[in-house]
């Protein structure tokens, strides 16, 4: 999968820009709010038709009435058009001259895999961030999982309000608590399966790209941390007293977790913001194999000030990589001056300055 071209229109900082990337690694070279950040807002804007970092209006320039969006997005076999409208009140999207009407049928055109420099609390941040993250990825390559998921939160939903209730009885009756209790352990059974075997294909991709990028001899792995080792619905059951005490479900798979290991010892407690850096960039590009492997196309991967902690080796280390791994990579960052001439040779480059773009390279 490769965007072609694209063109946006009251964007942010944008009045009217045109871009046609290359196919391999595009480098966007700018001083921070130079608008940099923006263009790989509105690429990650096609993938989930959401910003993630603000609401749909705050997309829109100062003092103007809508923005626009439009690419063109090629596949091995075909290609089709993407035009997203956005007004204060409304969000328009169009594919191939059709508008969709469900934002359902429309999530999944565009395969997007980033990182941010949030993402650097990944490891260090609290559980939601990494369930979030895990998440988000199995929900791109199997719709499936999404739909597990939300049914998943409604059966809590409805047995997180029920304890509520039930809380506040002298003598609860435990009935409508045990079925809702064996819906909710049914969905919950699912996901974990979903997890559990994300993980594992996880794990056999990072053992050839991380210890490329890391350049060093450590063992770094993912781990699943489900809340309940044991029977779902047995273990749910038996935190009745619990769960009331507190008034909601305390364990399942919504307070699952994942660990970073670097030979089987914690990250967070270990690891440089360097080497950090290198276990979450290695986990990105094995989901983009994995992703891959599922769908038959390759994700676009946005790196968004990426080079930052790394030193030399290892930023030369990360372009060699993606220079020779097919993905079409959108990076920002604020020099290349330590990148090696040769490698910056196989990739295009941009000048970004005061939210305009230039071409200077393979033009």
């Amino acid at each position: 999968m490769k965007l072609n071209q694209l063109s946006l229109y009251n964007y942010r900082g944008y009045n009217k820009q045109d871009i046609a990337f290359g196919k391999g690694v595009n480098l966007f070279i700018g001083d921070n709010g130079s608008g940099k950040t923006n263009l790989l807002e509105a690429i990650y804007f096609l993938s989930l038709a959401k910003s993630y970092k603000t609401e749909d209006s705050n997309l829109i320039k100062f003092n103007q009435d809508f923005s626009r969006i439009l690419t063109t997005v090629d596949l091995i076999d075909k290609s089709y058009d993407i035009k997203i409208i956005l007004s204060k009140n409304k969000k328009k999207i169009i594919l191939d001259g059709r508008e969709i009407q469900k934002l359902s049928d429309y999530i999944g055109q565009v395969n997007v895999v980033s990182f941010l420099p949030e993402d650097m609390n990944l490891i260090k941040g609290p559980p939601k961030n990494r369930r979030y993250f895990i998440d988000s990825i199995i929900g791109q390559m199997d719709r499936n999982y999404l739909i597990e998921l939300s049914n998943y939160k409604s059966f809590l939903k409805q047995r997180n309000d029920l304890i509520k209730k039930l809380s506040e009885d002298k003598n609860p009756d435990m009935t409508l608590l045990d079925i809702y209790t064996e819906q909710l352990a049914k969905a919950g059974e699912k996901i974990i399966s979903y997890r559990n075997n994300f993980i594992n294909k996880i794990n056999l991709e990072l053992k050839s790209i991380y210890p490329y990028l890391a350049n060093n001899p450590y063992l770094f792995e993912f781990k699943y941390l489900p809340s309940i080792d044991s029977s779902l619905e047995g273990t749910l059951k038996e935190n009745y007293r619990k769960d009331l005490f507190v008034r909601t479900t305390t364990s399942g798979p919504h307070r699952d977790d994942y660990g970073f290991l670097m030979d089987d010892i914690d990250a967070k407690d270990i690891a440089s913001q360097g080497e950090q850096r290198i276990m979450i960039l290695s986990s990105l590009l094995a989901v983009t194999e994995i992703i891959f492997h599922y769908k038959k196309q390759r994700p676009i991967l946005l790196l968004d000030d990426v080079f930052s902690e790394l030193d030399t080796t290892r930023q030369n280390k990360l372009i060699h990589f993606l220079n020779k791994s097919h993905l079409q990579t959108i990076i920002t960052t604020t020099t290349t001056t330590n990148i090696n001439q040769e490698i910056l040779d196989d990739a295009k480059i941009f000048n970004v300055k005061n939210h305009f773009i230039r071409g200077n390279k393979h033009e």
